[in-house]
């Protein structure tokens, strides 16, 4: 059973994740590792959602004694060497490690620095969660698919579905986590990347017109190098996540608008950047990729 929970990341899915978990395992229980300038930050500014101030309880990894018994890493991609590097102290033998980051590569890093014995793969969709300084906002909580990597029904599996269950979370463990996960990475270098070069929120790409055509557009070329690399997207799948962009608030924003509105470093190499990778490797045409590219790497 999953009790001490620990989450390093107070981004837009580290809040909303925290606050349905905190009221599954109680605050003694939630654990948001951070250092100590951010836990100064947290505890003068205050983190609301939706209007409400968020009680978290805010540690330092090395002034915790017990090793979580679930850790999740929902930090940005450039930040995940550091956060990694950080969670040593809480990660045991028996600790369970989940990354809710975008992109396909985290898991891999987080292998390679931490060397859990508990990996589980995971991505985290629908929802339409918007963070504006200390501010979240949201309407749709969204859902979590997660697995093991060889999509085995292990006892970590088990206990996060309990957990989950507990939570209010809704969760699904799919048959091939590995095709979810890039997946999930053809919605992210569409939607993303064409909200965070035309400075729109979700409304800006839920009508037809050039915005929504370009988002189509990076998504095809993710589909395409995708399969060259032997993870074979469907055109259906590719419609079934338009699909689910109209359904979110058309105010809310993804991750990397939220990045360029604010200044911050974008993401574009895990969108953008892997699949002008994968496309020079087997030789296909990002087009659209390469005019995100170059547009982000200079506001970005």
């Amino acid at each position: 059973m999953i009790q001490k929970v620990g989450i390093i990341g107070l981004g837009a899915i580290g809040i909303l994740f925290a606050g349905q978990l905190q009221r599954a395992v109680g605050r003694e229980n939630l654990y948001v590792i951070a250092d100590a300038s951010r836990i100064r930050r947290y505890t003068s500014e205050g983190i609301y959602a939706n209007g409400e101030i968020c009680e978290f309880r805010y540690c330092d990894p090395n002034e915790v004694s017990e090793k979580m018994d679930l850790l999740i890493f929902a930090t940005k991609y450039n930040d995940l060497t550091g956060a990694i590097a950080s969670a040593g102290p809480v990660c045991g033998q028996d600790t369970i490690v989940m990354s809710f980051l975008n992109g396909v590569g985290s898991e891999e890093r987080i292998a390679e620095q931490l060397h859990p014995q508990h990996l589980l793969y995971s991505t985290v969709q629908g929802m339409d969660a918007t963070k504006r300084g200390n501010h979240l906002t949201y309407t749709k909580t969204g859902s979590v698919t997660f697995g093991e990597r060889d999509n085995t029904r292990s006892n970590a599996v088990c206990a996060v579905e309990e957990l989950f269950g507990k939570a209010g979370i809704v969760c699904a463990i799919p048959k091939d986590i590995m095709h979810q996960l890039w997946s999930k990475w053809m919605l992210n270098v569409g939607v993303n990347q064409a909200c965070a070069v035309y400075a729109t929120n979700y409304g800006g790409v839920q009508k037809d017109g050039p915005v929504r055509a370009d988002m189509i557009a990076a998504m095809e070329e993710a589909r395409a190098v995708a399969g060259a690399h032997g993870i074979l997207l469907t055109r259906e799948e590719l419609d079934a996540w338009v699909a689910l962009i109209d359904t979110l608030s058309p105010e809310g924003e993804p991750s990397m608008r939220q990045d360029t509105r604010a200044g911050r470093q974008t993401e574009v190499e895990i969108f953008a950047g892997e699949v002008r990778r994968l496309g020079a490797k087997y030789g296909i045409a990002t087009p659209k990729n390469d005019f995100f590219y170059g547009k982000l790497t200079i506001t970005g």
